[in-house]
């Protein structure tokens, strides 16, 4: 793919669009695994194909803090509230050195395989935990940044005053939050992950493929139907249980006027207690999401 070169961080934040809900794509997931095992997932907020074609869309890294990103093209068409995945295309199963293969696992879930030729100064897909990663649009808009542009923060960007210091861009997935609904249009002065993202161990790639926001669940019976049962319901002293023959993966909670209470993700598993003391009493909505990327819902009453 053609490679681009922006300028400079100047040019790039002089025209960072303004966020707009549910309006353009942004990162949903970012994958910085040992060795060559690299992904960024694409995540399509609205109801209307996008087609990344063109020049239209770019994206890549700011190695080690250079303040001036290295882009590439990137094509494909994103279905309406759906994901397109990148990975390195390392490939070669007897690759050794730079060339060691991206595992068959993480291959599976590509959509696109980008970049095979790694040239240090020109090499936008090659990041490690250290370089910011950037998505635009068209000449120099900014869509969405992972990190600080311009910043070389070491060996990976952590929580700011978090005591126990702990890489979250370094041998990490990142999963965007279901209620970020677009992306970081503006380079930001300090980067702390964990506003906007949740964070799982190394080499985990079993979520690429698909990605629950809120923008996909505006008409709540629009969802798809897993089967789940929670109980008590009502709910006394904020503790209940959810149970589903489908492994589970997150849980979103609304009140009755649509405002987000609480959003969460779970151990893939069929059975979760969830502790919610703070909660007021009323009625609620709870959203689970899915292995497969399936949704229901259950209304809940908190006595």
């Amino acid at each position: 793919m053609k490679k681009v070169l922006l300028g400079s961080i100047v040019a790039l934040t002089a025209v960072a669009a303004q966020a707009q809900n549910c309006q353009d794509i942004f990162i949903s997931e970012y994958v910085e695994g040992t060795y060559n095992n690299k992904a960024i997932e694409l995540y399509n907020p609205t109801s209307e194909p996008i087609d990344l074609g063109a020049g239209q869309y770019k994206f890549g890294r700011d190695r080690d803090g250079a303040g001036t990103p290295m882009l590439m093209d990137i094509t494909g068409i994103i279905q309406p509230y759906d994901v397109r995945v990148f990975v390195l295309d390392k490939r070669n199963p007897n690759g050794t050195g730079n060339e060691v293969p991206v595992v068959d696992e993480l291959q599976a879930k590509a959509d696109t395989f980008v970049n095979p030729v790694y040239v240090q100064s020109d090499s936008p897909f090659y990041f490690n935990g250290d370089d910011a990663f950037v998505l635009v649009k068209g000449t120099a808009t900014i869509l969405d940044i992972i990190g600080k542009i311009g910043e070389d923060p070491g060996s990976g960007w952590f929580v700011p005053g978090d005591p126990n210091t702990r890489w979250w861009t370094t041998d990490n997935t990142l999963i965007r939050k279901p209620s970020i609904q677009h992306g970081v249009t503006s380079n930001p002065s300090v980067f702390d992950p964990s506003l906007e993202w949740d964070s799982l161990p190394s080499d985990v790639y079993d979520s690429l493929g698909v990605h629950y926001c809120l923008c996909g669940a505006v008409n709540i019976d629009e969802l798809e139907k897993t089967p789940f049962d929670l109980f008590p319901n009502p709910i006394e002293e904020g503790q209940f249980v959810v149970k589903s023959p489908s492994k589970m993966v997150a849980f979103t909670i609304f009140s009755a006027n649509g405002s987000l209470i609480r959003e969460e993700r779970m151990e893939r598993s069929e059975y979760q207690s969830i502790e919610l003391p703070e909660v007021a009493p009323g009625m609620y909505t709870i959203v689970i999401q899915f292995e497969d990327g399936t949704r229901n819902y259950r209304k809940l009453i908190f006595k």
